[in-house]
C-alpha cells in the first residue's frame, strides 16, 4: 500500500498543480473519484486489464465512463497512466489529489472510529479539539468498531490517534510477553 501510494504521489501532484493553474480543482476531483470507483469495479478492472489492451483502448475505456465530463488534458492524463502501466494506481491518485485539494483549502478531512456510536456534542466537542490541534477547518466522518471495546481512532491525513482499549490492552500484552 505505501510502495502504491509513493508511486502514486507525483501523479497527483502533477494532476493538483494544474487543475488549480486552470481553476478545475473539483472538476478533476469528480473524474479522479469516478474513475476511481471505475479501477475497482471487479468487472471492469477485469476486462481494463486484459494483456491484448493497448493503451489508447484502456483510455477509450475510460472515455465511456468519463462521457462528456472528459476534457483534453484529462484524456492526456490517462493516456500518460496507461502507457506507463499506471492505471492501477488510480484509487491511490484520487486520494491524495483530494488531500492536495483539503490542504490548500485549509481544511482537514477526519475519520473517527469509535466503540460506541457518538451523540451531536461529543462529535462537535471532538472536531472542534481536533482543529485546535490541526489549526484547520475539520470535517469529520464517524465510524462504529465495536471490537475497539472503548475509546476512539482518529485518522486525520497520514496521523493516527489511537485512544482505543484495544490498543491499550495490547501494549500491555506486549510489555508482559517482553
Amino acid at each position: 500500500m505505501a510502495e502504491l501510494l509513493t508511486l502514486a504521489r507525483p501523479y497527483a501532484k502533477a494532476a493538483f498543480a494544474y487543475a488549480s493553474e486552470q481553476n478545475a480543482t473539483d472538476t478533476w476531483s469528480n473524474a479522479l473519484q469516478l474513475l476511481s470507483a471505475a479501477v475497482q469495479d471487479e468487472a471492469f478492472s477485469a476486462y481494463l486489464n486484459r494483456p491484448e489492451l493497448t493503451p489508447a483502448e484502456q483510455v477509450g475505456l475510460f472515455t465511456k465512463v468519463l462521457g462528456e465530463d472528459q476534457s483534453a488534458a484529462l484524456s492526456n492524463f490517462l493516456t500518460l497512466l496507461a502507457e506507463n502501466d499506471r492505471i492501477i494506481l488510480l484509487p491511490e491518485i484520487a486520494t491524495e489529489y483530494e488531500q492536495l485539494k483539503s490542504q490548500n483549502n485549509n481544511s482537514l478531512e477526519v475519520e473517527i472510529e469509535s466503540a460506541f456510536p457518538m451523540d451531536a456534542r461529543q462529535e462537535h466537542i471532538l472536531a472542534h479539539a481536533l482543529e485546535k490541534r490541526f489549526n484547520r477547518t475539520v470535517h469529520v466522518t464517524v465510524n462504529v468498531n465495536p471490537a475497539l471495546i472503548a475509546g476512539v481512532v482518529i485518522r486525520a491525513g497520514d496521523q493516527v490517534i489511537d485512544d482505543s482499549a484495544l490498543n491499550k490492552l495490547e501494549k500491555m500484552r506486549t510489555r508482559l510477553l517482553a
